[in-house]
């Protein structure tokens, strides 16, 4: 399992943490998205329950309520199929990891936790359980602020 040790933007969106990532606030989520894209790859952050789109980028926007809006993608039609075909076969309505990334050919699954306040719930384990029978390729990143605090 990858542990990523992250810095504090010292802000938070919606009650959730920012992490500094360049010059960039963003959700640790988007943050292992962009460290786990690889080459001909696509991602998002699926931070709902829907299965058409995901948030790709966090922009500050100071006419919003959280001062951020996101950016979103849709998901490509095998993509949804994919996730939808796991649902099915494992008989949940949610436990979908939070990070879906998909080259031309395959699906893989990142399921993103700070250890010191999250742990991945039976849902999110049985959902990577069903989804590796298909073939899908699920793992879990763990992320800490730097100086290991909470």
């Amino acid at each position: 399992m990858r542990r990523l040790r992250l810095k504090t933007a010292r802000k938070q969106w919606w009650r959730k943490p920012l992490v500094q990532f360049g010059r960039h606030a963003l959700p640790a989520e988007l943050v292992v998205l962009a460290v786990e894209l690889r080459s001909a790859e696509s991602g998002v952050w699926l931070n709902s329950r829907g299965l058409a789109s995901g948030v790709a980028d966090l922009i500050p926007d100071k006419s919003t309520a959280s001062g951020f809006r996101t950016q979103r993608i849709a998901l490509p039609e095998f993509v949804a199929s994919t996730l939808r075909l796991i649902y099915r076969a494992s008989g949940l309505r949610r436990g979908c990891p939070d990070l879906v990334i998909w080259s031309e050919k395959a699906v893989r699954l990142v399921e993103v936790k700070c250890p010191h306040w999250d742990k991945p719930s039976p849902e999110q384990k049985r959902f990577m359980r069903f989804a590796a029978k298909t073939g899908v390729r699920t793992r879990v990143v763990e992320w800490e602020f730097q100086n290991g605090a909470s």
